[in-house]
């Protein structure tokens, strides 16, 4: 009687650590691994949008009487194999420090290594006799995806 006990109980062990919870080997992962892989994937988001946000710059902003404030930006895709759209919001602030109605650009189709650029701009006019230089314009955000 005690061989077939001891069979059983090697098989009963053989058969659990074969169903997996035993928390590694078995293929199932604890509610902590699964916990901290949640944690990894969002701040991959995360890392993606800040290397979205590398890949757009502002080489101008400035104010001018005929087009308000204005601003170049343009987007760099620097992978070396994926073809990216972007959505770029551009925040721009006129010389008072007023502001202005925030613009989007959006740059389709842009090709591994390639740049693309546009303009974007809000209308203001500045009251007689204020100063023409100041205007503000920053990246807001950018929203990267494959195309």
């Amino acid at each position: 009687m005690i061989r077939p006990a001891v069979a059983f109980g090697i098989a009963v062990l053989t058969l659990t650590g074969a169903s997996g919870c035993s928390g590694g080997s078995g293929g199932q992962e604890s509610s902590a691994e699964s916990e901290q892989k949640s944690a990894a994937g969002s701040s991959a988001g995360l890392d993606d949008a800040r290397d979205a946000r590398k890949d757009v710059e502002i080489s101008e902003c400035a104010y001018a009487d005929k087009k308000g404030v204005t601003a170049k930006v343009s987007a760099t895709n620097a992978s070396a194999s994926s073809t990216f759209n972007y959505d770029v919001t551009v925040k721009l602030t006129a010389p008072d420090g007023k502001p202005l109605t925030d613009q989007k650009a959006s740059f389709l189709l842009v090709r591994p290594g390639r740049m693309d650029t546009a303009d974007v701009a809000a209308p203001y006019t500045a009251k007689g006799g204020a100063s023409a230089g100041g205007a503000k314009c920053e990246v807001a955000t950018v929203a990267r995806s494959t195309g």
